[in-house]
């Protein structure tokens, strides 16, 4: 999980770089190609490496397991598409410092979307619900100066909150190669139909220019990192993978700061320092609230 973040985080500036030279459609199209056919060659590596046979079904050998793995990716690449479209588009506007922490807020919304299920809300969520918002008043300057490129990070964090849970609910049922596999395969089809449909420039000259940017995102940050995320929520407990994944946010600004040149302001740092402690908050707020309600239940006692 620790790879997988930061390779995330550092792949922030290559789609910065990349958004130079391509549109955000087609750079996501590129990445997800990109990263559906690293994986293609990952998945017939491991399968000969364990002396099986190739197929695509893998190790799902039954009519249920084979619905499962098709599902599910199916809704991953669904929800995964719009999130990356989104970020890619707020990387336009924004820096890739500022991209990483307002991505991160989807650690925040993942404990929120509980309130759906009819999940009782610890009220140390809402206090990092209340830090996630004062943070991103402080790294965006404002309400009234949340622009373009920040509204469509924030939406693509939303989103990604879904993706996380869609994840937390077949990776531990499927093959994580294979569903990671067909989701940036239903991400390829719908981008690359996508570019077509809203007429983004395709010249050769800029694909060609951007293509150390859209491959490492592909092999690294896609192919990679996700199928790492799949497999580690398998092992690792929820908190613990998210705290790990916050550490996005921090290489997204060392990135940034290394590859780029940016450089965050006061107020700005105070901002991102603000959303990583809801971030930290927001995972350990169940276990705040527990030993809250220990400490209440001893006092009465006595």
């Amino acid at each position: 999980m620790l790879l997988a973040t930061l390779l995330w985080g550092t792949a922030f500036s290559a789609q910065s770089r990349g958004m130079s030279f391509l549109g955000p459609m087609l750079f996501t199209a590129l990445r997800s190609i990109v990263g559906t056919a690293a994986l293609t060659v990952i998945i017939i590596s491991a399968d000969l490496l364990r002396r099986r046979r190739i197929s695509f079904w893998g190790g799902a050998d039954t009519p249920e397991a084979r619905k499962t793995l098709l599902t599910g990716g199916i809704l991953c690449g669904l929800v995964l598409t719009p999130a990356s479209i989104f970020q890619q588009w707020g990387l336009k506007y924004t820096s890739a410092g500022k991209t990483g922490f307002l991505t991160a807020l989807y650690i925040v919304i993942v404990p929120l979307l509980g309130v759906f299920l009819r999940r009782k809300i610890p009220a140390a969520l809402w206090g990092a619900v209340f830090l996630a918002a004062s943070g991103t008043y402080l790294l965006c300057g404002g309400v009234g100066s949340i622009g373009t490129g920040e509204w469509s990070v924030i939406i693509c964090s939303a989103i990604y909150s879904v993706h996380i849970m869609v994840i937390d609910r077949y990776a531990a049922r499927c093959d994580c190669l294979r569903l990671s596999g067909l989701q940036f395969l239903v991400a390829s089809v719908l981008t690359a139909a996508g570019t077509g449909l809203f007429g983004e420039p395709c010249e050769m000259k800029n694909i060609a220019a951007s293509m150390p940017f859209w491959i490492f995102c592909g092999i690294g940050s896609s192919a990679i990192a996700f199928t790492l995320q799949m497999a580690a929520q398998k092992y690792l407990h929820p908190v613990t993978a998210t705290l790990i994944m916050s550490l996005e946010s921090v290489f997204a600004v060392l990135g940034g700061a290394v590859f780029l040149r940016e450089r965050l302001t006061g107020r700005e740092l105070l901002g991102c320092l603000v959303i990583f402690a809801a971030v930290i908050l927001s995972q350990t707020a169940p276990y705040l609230s527990e030993g809250f309600a220990v400490l209440r239940r001893s006092l009465a006692r006595r």
